[in-house]
């Protein structure tokens, strides 16, 4: 009886396995005779028994689009079922669903492949942050898994990228931590952190920005933006009040830099002690220490072997010969070559600022312009760049103001480095009295330092006259203008000259005249014209030249005449003035006398009663007597003071007083006069110096 029991068990269980494995078989052959309807039924009641398998036709059934049950969420379901459960099955299972079902763990591996595929490709139809987050999430192992992140997160970026907040880019790096556009993303943060909490031009606001971000790598330039803001004017008290308000500022050093630069404008060992003795706090006393030892030193340039260095006033070497140029020495720095580059260098021939210019130019006001890859930039004396070199060219300074060219247009800086106003011009040129000459678009004229157009024209051309008045140039007329834009004149006029000892030449209707510097008519408009009479015609020490009937005339600043017109030439008003009536020159007493006959081939005007004379093609100096001062032996003779002249003989120069004392000996290929008094002289490619003053010659010892 029990044996019966035993034996009616086994054969139940055989028939429950038999029964099993009959529904997946007939699931997978309904499957694969598109029998959907009843491959699901067996399919679904073989998931307990078989669930791999089952799994997979599931998957399948769900996956294609040629039944009603298409849906692939519930493919990639049973997909991911049948992939797990397979590696929970046992061997004797696995090995009995590849011989009946020709089932395995790769089929399902592809059947899983395929639906993600699917999945990816959907993503990409909509190619959205959403969409492939979806993915992302859904098909952790697709191969297509590292491309869906970096879409995911490219959208994302470009997302933020417009709307450039810092919420919304926080929330960017939160959210997507292992991004590649992480560093990108990074840096819009903390420009938007920057632009969300400073103003421009309020100091309290950069200092707000530095408090709440200090890890910001923007705090170094709101730093430096609160020592322009209160250093925007460039005066002592500016860097000063600087230095006491932000101690810690990284660019306090600069301020300290400047307001000692500044305070030693004159570089006078004086002013260099009161500096010393006014900051006992400056952090660099070696400055000091360098200034007052270098400030008493003079330096004279000299020549060794196409080299050029410096001695001092005994002649001593003080800088050896290694530069491929040096020039003076302006605020304690020259300018010198070495291999083609330009630098700076002290007294002491320190390189202070090393040769790395292309061009460089002497210091002024503390700054220099340097050229660097063909771009013009501006540096301080410490060799910072007040202005990096970006721009096409950077005009000179002219009250505390320069021109800067880029490929915007021209604007205005000032010595800070900061724009002196904002207006962008597509010609400009350097300040003189206060105005600058400029053209935006078709309107054509003059600013003033606050960059606003003082006077300004769209038609023709503008030129300063004198203060507040104006040329305005049309095609085919001039006038005089107010800054107010009246015209001084009812009616204009066909030439304006330049003034010249306060009278310009006014021509109307083919005769001239002359207006003193209010533009007011002096001399009445009834001269007439001659060749070249805008040149010749320009008032010298209160006198001009005319020509009337081919013969010429000299009247005053009045109008009134001094000589007739009865001369062939006239030369320049003085004590006896230059006349001539073609054969020779002489000279002429302002009552129209000859006092000293026609006899030079050409006469200077007389000054201090000498005058220089031209006779056989050599020059020489005579009195108001005619007698000869200097002989008339010299190939020229150029005045250098009302004492001195520079003369030429054999090809070589000299220095010779009025009175005919040798100074220096004809002897120099080259005399140059580089303050008053003081002269470079170059002889065979020697360079020495002379003193005049203390009548000694400057020569490097041997």
């Amino acid at each position: 009886m029990i044996q019966t029991k035993y034996i009616s068990l086994i054969f139940t269980a055989l028939s429950l396995l038999l029964l099993g494995s009959c529904k997946i078989n007939k699931g997978f052959e309904a499957l694969d005779s598109y029998n959907y309807f009843e491959a699901k039924k067996y399919l679904e009641k073989s998931l307990k028994k078989n669930e791999s398998p089952a799994a997979f036709g599931l998957s399948k059934i769900y996956f294609r689009t040629d039944n009603p049950f298409h849906n692939l969420d519930s493919a990639y379901h049973y997909s991911l079922l049948s992939v797990e459960s397979y590696k929970e099955s046992k061997i004797k299972k696995q090995e009995k669903w590849k011989k009946s079902l020709d089932f395995s763990l790769d089929k399902a591996k592809l059947q899983r492949k395929q639906i993600s595929d699917l999945a990816f490709k959907s993503a990409v139809t909509e190619n959205s942050v959403v969409s492939y987050q979806y993915f992302i999430a859904k098909y952790p192992w697709s191969k297509f898994q590292e491309v869906a992140e970096k879409r995911r997160d490219s959208l994302a970026f470009l997302e933020v990228e417009e709307n450039q907040s810092s919420k919304a880019l926080e929330e960017y790096l939160n959210k997507y931590e292992n991004s590649a556009y992480r560093h990108k993303a990074r840096s819009l943060l903390f420009l938007a952190q920057y632009e969300e909490t400073v103003k421009s031009g309020n100091s309290r606001s950069y200092v707000l920005f530095i408090n709440k971000f200090p890890d910001n790598p923007l705090v170094r330039d709101a730093h430096y933006q609160i020592y322009l803001i209160e250093t925007k004017n460039g005066t002592v008290a500016d860097y000063r009040s600087f230095i006491r308000r932000f101690p810690s500022n990284p660019f306090v050093e600069d301020a300290w830099t400047n307001l000692y630069r500044l305070s030693i404008a004159d570089y006078r060992k004086e002013t260099i002690e009161k500096f010393a003795k006014d900051y006992p706090d400056f952090p660099f006393q070696h400055l000091i220490a360098q200034d007052l030892k270098l400030v008493g030193k003079q330096l004279f340039h000299y020549a060794e072997n196409g080299k050029y260095g410096f001695m001092d006033e005994k002649g001593g070497r003080v800088i050896d010969p290694i530069f491929e140029y040096a020039g003076q020495f302006n605020n304690g720095l020259a300018v010198v070559i070495e291999n083609g580059l330009y630098g700076y260098i002290n007294k002491d021939g320190e390189h202070l600022i090393e040769a790395k210019f292309e061009e460089a130019m002497d210091f002024d006001q503390g700054r220099a312009i340097i050229v660097e890859n063909d771009k013009y930039g501006l540096i301080d004396v410490s060799g910072a760049y007040i202005l990096a070199p970006d721009y096409l060219d950077i005009g000179e300074f002219s009250d505390g103001i320069a021109y800067v060219q880029n490929e915007e247009g021209y604007q205005y800086y000032t010595l800070e480095g900061t724009l002196a106003f904002s207006a962008v011009f597509d010609e400009a040129f350097s300040f003189e009295k206060g105005i600058a000459k400029v053209r935006k678009g078709d309107e054509k004229g003059f600013i003033g330092l606050d960059g606003a157009f003082i006077v300004s024209t769209t038609n023709g051309s503008l030129n300063h006259f004198k203060d507040s008045i104006f040329i305005h140039e049309l095609r085919d007329s001039m006038n005089f203008m107010y800054a107010s834009g009246a015209y001084v004149f009812e009616e204009g006029f066909d030439k304006i000259g330049a003034l010249n000892s306060n009278r310009a030449i006014v021509e109307k209707d083919g005769l001239f005249g002359f207006v003193n510097g209010q533009a007011k008519v002096v001399i009445p408009i009834e001269h007439t014209p001659y060749p070249n009479y805008m040149q010749f015609s320009q008032f010298k020490k209160g006198h001009v030249i005319l020509q009337r009937l081919n013969k010429y005339a000299m009247i005053d600043s009045l109008g009134k005449s001094v000589l007739p017109a009865i001369f062939n030439g006239i030369g320049s008003y003085g004590e006896l003035i230059p006349v001539s009536k073609g054969q020779g020159w002489g000279y002429s007493s302002k009552d129209v006398r000859l006092k000293i006959e026609y006899q030079y081939e050409y006469a200077f005007g007389f000054e201090n009663g000498n005058a220089i004379v031209e006779k056989n093609d050599l020059t020489g100096l005579i009195d108001l007597k005619n007698e000869v001062i200097v002989p008339i032996v010299y190939e020229s003779i150029k005045r250098i003071s009302n004492t001195t002249l520079l003369v030429k003989k054999d090809g070589l120069y000299g220095l010779l007083s009025t009175s005919n004392a040798t100074i220096l000996a004809a002897e120099y290929e080259r005399i140059l006069e580089i303050s008053p008094h003081f002269f470079q002289l170059i002889k065979n490619k020697e360079i020495t110096y002379f003193d005049m003053t203390n009548n000694r010659i400057i020569s490097l010892r041997e």
